[in-house]
């Protein structure tokens, strides 16, 4: 996907006489790294990360909203005479989130430990990029280091998942 992208909008771009993107670092060392600069040599490795969790993402929360609009709640709400607006969002949607917020969770530290391949891609500064160059170092105390980082952030995650869990749906308590 990465590499698309940049054929597409760096060097297709370039070849066109068009304004492109940067394919690689945090800024452009000419120019200073301002809030601009960072924030244009982001637009490629993000996209390139959102696009593939987006795409599993809207499968999954619309899969679930259609089991959740053929419930009776959802009937009875439509029938009390509620817009159709208000019994998609405030009665539909929370209770097809509950699964969502599920994976959510469990992607946001492997999101954060994944983008290792994407950081390499785009040569930008990261925990991604440097796992990746410890592997081919063989530092092991870095490497044990890093998948500890990334072992507390799953566990933080999890904490955080189940506190949303609990503002999503009151059925659930924790004693």
């Amino acid at each position: 996907m990465a590499y698309v992208l940049i054929y597409i909008f760096s060097i297709g771009l370039r070849s066109a006489g068009l304004p492109y993107l940067p394919t690689s670092g945090i800024f452009d060392p000419t120019v200073g790294r301002t809030t601009g600069q960072v924030l244009w040599h982001l637009i490629l490795p993000v996209t390139t990360i959102s696009m593939i969790t987006i795409a599993a993402y809207s499968r999954y929360i619309r899969s679930t909203m259609l089991e959740v609009i053929n419930s009776d709640y959802i009937r009875t709400a439509r029938s009390k005479g509620l817009s159709e607006r208000r019994t998609v969002f405030v009665h539909a949607f929370k209770n097809a989130a509950l699964p969502l917020v599920t994976l959510v969770g469990l992607d946001v530290p492997f999101l954060l430990a994944g983008a290792a391949v994407t950081e390499t891609i785009f040569a930008w500064p990261g925990l991604g990029q440097l796992f990746i160059q410890q592997i081919e170092r063989k530092d092991y105390p870095v490497l044990m280091g890093l998948l500890m980082m990334i072992s507390l952030a799953v566990v933080v995650f999890q904490i955080v998942t189940d506190v949303v869990y609990t503002l999503l749906d009151p059925r659930i308590r924790y004693s």
